[in-house]
């Protein structure tokens, strides 16, 4: 595992957390300290008749170099109208210099953000946009042409209407906490006397969401229980949601719950979401290895994914199941056989996920190292060919910050099977109106091309607390 001091300097301070992305992207375990024998990384911007950026850069070798790029400021240059787009180039400059340095390319250059194909959407229709995402942010081609894929996949899905919505309903409650998590979920065990009133009041805000889904003359699209694991609550409480979530009155034909975790479905549960007319449910296994999930604390066995998947397929319901490459212990070939066995299952949707390694999981302060670059690639690489060629396609995808190898996340589908809200929130096209602990509504403006967000307290206690208060700003943000 390589640890290094880095001591980072620049001029666009607002933009360091940025700069410092690209850094862990070569190196995860950076420690920024103003030590001396720390490495020296500085970044910095001049504006004249040109855009100047110099850096210096001590990395590997015991030698401080010095290096510059100009970009020419021209008025009809879509590239340098904004001080986004300053950023976006001067993190692409800081990428190439320290790559040719180290003799590494990352598999999406420069590009640290979490929605690629969203920024090929953006540009697609005023540049070039295979130019620019290989000669301005270094993207690979193979990566490229995954973007671009995805993109062709999500004809008919992708649109931007203000007359639209989405609805999404927080549940942030699991019965243990996975290794690897870093969602603000509470253990089931530490919360159950708070149910009953977090019940009554996603009741009571979802009742004002319908109030405004009216006043506005809203369509529906889709609606989404996500969490933590929704499933993990009693089935009284888990029933109330679960009817008062149904927003067909409103055209919406998609309804998926996040059921996840196999040890919190039921034959009840199952009932309870067919009587909701839920259309699409998560059954997440994560890994087929048993080994595995005893050792990320999943506490199920590999027996029960097997056993409530085929209960499930009783019921008219569309499955996703979740794989996550570079889980601990884990070799290729146990991840081979992962994919594998959720191919032969055959559920609708096969969602690979690449490790993560976040602030407030188990696994960051355990040290564990997901430095490795060729292992991940090694693992998406086979999921994404061996899925595909059992008829899949790929329709949207979504990158995390310290993720293995610098890859991304990528959801597979069969054909007419996309899930409409994946789409809608990974390319941020769609209002959302949000409901619950941690839950963050989107405002959609088409024509200024911008999304306004209200986040909603994180703790449940805290969202107990300020019912009031929530209410009236949720009113109020869609007035």
């Amino acid at each position: 595992m390589d640890r290094i001091k880095v001591k980072f300097k620049t001029n666009m301070t607002e933009y360091e957390n940025d700069y410092l992305d690209i850094v862990r992207a070569f190196y995860p375990y950076i420690v920024i300290s103003e030590d001396e024998d720390a490495k020296l990384i500085e970044l910095n911007l001049y504006e004249g008749e040109d855009l100047r950026f110099t850096t210096k850069v001590d990395l590997d070798i015991n030698c401080l170099e010095h290096y510059e790029n100009h970009f020419n400021l021209e008025v009809n240059n879509p590239l340098l109208v904004n001080n986004s787009l300053k950023k976006r180039y001067s993190k692409a400059f800081l990428y190439k210099v320290i790559s040719d340095k180290l003799g590494v390319k990352l598999p999406y250059g420069s590009l640290t953000g979490i929605r690629p194909t969203k920024l090929y959407h953006d540009i697609s229709g005023r540049m070039n946009a295979d130019q620019y995402f290989k000669d301005a942010l270094y993207c690979s081609q193979e990566k490229l042409d995954l973007i671009k894929l995805i993109c062709k996949n999500q004809e008919g899905i992708y649109t931007k209407d203000e007359s639209y919505v989405d609805v999404f309903v927080n549940i942030p409650i699991c019965v243990t906490r996975c290794s690897y998590c870093s969602f603000l979920a509470a253990e089931l065990k530490h919360v159950k006397s708070l149910i009953c009133p977090y019940t009554q009041q996603v009741l009571d805000e979802l009742e004002v969401t319908k109030e405004i889904i009216k006043a506005k003359n809203l369509k529906v699209k889709s609606v989404y229980i996500g969490g933590g694991t929704p499933t993990s609550i009693d089935d009284e409480n888990f029933e109330k949601i679960a009817l008062a979530s149904n927003f067909e009155e409103f055209g919406a034909k998609e309804y998926t719950i996040e059921a996840g975790r196999p040890d919190t479905i039921s034959q009840t549960k199952l009932d309870i979401m067919r009587k909701a007319h839920v259309t699409r449910i998560s059954i997440n296994p994560q890994s087929f290895n048993q080994k595995t999930l005893d050792l990320i604390g999943r506490s199920h066995s590999i027996e029960e994914v097997y056993k409530v998947f085929e209960m499930a397929r009783n019921y008219p319901f569309d499955i996703n199941m979740d794989l996550i490459a570079m889980l601990p212990g884990e070799s290729f070939e146990d991840f081979k056989y992962s994919v594998d066995e959720a191919i032969r299952l055959s559920p609708e949707n096969i969602t690979v996920h690449t490790l993560a390694l976040k602030r407030g999981s188990k696994l960051h302060e355990e040290n564990y190292d997901n430095s490795s670059q060729d292992l991940p690639s090694k693992m998406v690489d086979y999921a994404r060919e061996a899925i595909m060629k059992a008829g899949y396609m790929p329709y949207y995808m979504y990158k995390q910050k310290h993720v293995s190898g610098n890859l991304e996340n990528v959801g597979y589908c069969k054909e007419n099977k996309a899930c409409i809200y994946n789409v809608d929130i990974m390319e941020e096209t769609t209002s959302i109106i949000a409901n619950g602990a941690g839950a963050i509504s989107k405002r959609l403006y088409v024509d200024e091309n911008r999304l306004e967000r209200l986040p909603e307290p994180k703790g449940i206690q805290d969202y107990l607390k300020r019912s009031e208060e929530i209410l009236s700003k949720k009113r109020a943000f869609f007035s």
